[in-house]
């Protein structure tokens, strides 16, 4: 076997892969977005109705909800590590980069003010450091709705291509 048939078996091998996630890992990866998203959502929904005489204080079911968060972050952060295959065939296929990369983007900027959020001790950057944390987070839903939307949207188109770069790849092999 040669080099140029090494590369084209490489190149066949990455069009034929699925982008799309595994039923089970997809399940968890929902799963846990659902509640992180879930709990913060609501945390930030008592937050805008609880008793202004309370000020920065927190009600005991916001404390339950953060350390829902909280936990809930740990498995969704290494539930992104795992992605790193469905983002470098993502990326590799050119399916999806768009809202991909908006995606990868919008979790960096949710763990970074998340990360600050918990160390931070400044009233003033943490009160910033909250609304950027919230704002981008409740825009995370409607953001990974559109990503699974657009993926399965395009897959059959996607699909279709690909088996036709294979064929005409294959087909200038046999030449």
């Amino acid at each position: 076997m040669n080099v140029r048939s090494d590369r084209i078996d490489k190149i066949t091998g990455v069009l034929r892969e699925r982008v799309r996630l595994e039923p089970f890992h997809r399940r968890v990866l929902y799963a846990t977005f659902g509640i992180l998203w879930g709990t913060g959502a609501f945390w930030v929904l008592i937050q805008w109705f609880k008793d202004p005489e309370f000020g920065a204080t927190r009600t005991l079911f916001q404390t339950f909800l953060m350390k829902v968060h909280g936990a809930a972050m740990l498995i969704f952060l290494a539930m992104l590590g795992t992605l790193l295959n469905h983002v470098r065939r993502g990326w590799i296929l050119r399916a999806n980069r768009l809202s991909g990369c908006f995606n990868v983007a919008t979790n960096i900027l949710l763990t970074l003010t998340g990360w600050l959020l918990y160390y931070i001790a400044d009233d003033k950057a943490r009160e910033w450091a909250s609304f950027i944390h919230w704002s981008i987070g409740l825009g995370a839903l409607p953001l990974l709705s559109a990503h699974i939307w657009f993926g399965r949207a395009t897959a059959n188109e996607t699909r279709n291509k690909n088996n036709e770069a294979v064929a005409m790849l294959e087909s200038e092999w046999d030449q």
